[in-house]
């Protein structure tokens, strides 16, 4: 495992698999073990992020990095970054200023997804910065 390739894994694959609602996709990338922490401390696994994406109708709309950092540990990768993010969900729009924590593990067959956390970093999104969005 490279930096390279989980780098690539998650833009090309994990966020390409949000924006396009394509859920078998994250099914594959989603470890069994997959854990997703919400900005608000709530815990979801695997099938509950799945059923919550498709029943919620949540869509993320252009999911641009910043300041991305993958430090590789052994067969474990994680990675850092920042985002302003518009999503929905229902139908209701939410501009948000996020950093991210993303664990990424050599499994068996495949390099996984384990474990996903964002932490709100402001409420406060730029007029600016929607315009980008």
């Amino acid at each position: 495992m490279t930096a390279e390739e989980v780098l690539r894994l998650h833009t090309d694959g994990f966020n390409r698999a949000l924006q396009q609602h394509d859920y078998a996709a994250l099914g594959a990338i989603y470890s069994n073990r997959y854990m997703l922490v919400r900005p608000d401390g709530s815990v979801l696994n695997k099938e509950q992020v799945l059923k919550d994406l498709i029943e919620h109708k949540v869509a993320f709309h252009p999911i641009d990095l910043t300041g991305v950092a993958v430090r590789l540990l052994g067969s474990t990768a994680i990675l850092t970054a920042e985002t302003t993010i518009l999503s929905s969900r229902d139908g209701k729009h939410t501009y948000r200023h996020i950093r991210i924590v993303a664990v990424y593990a050599e499994e068996t067959d495949a390099i996984r997804l384990v474990h996903f956390q964002a932490t709100e970093i402001s409420d406060d999104v730029s007029a600016e910065q929607k315009e980008k969005l």
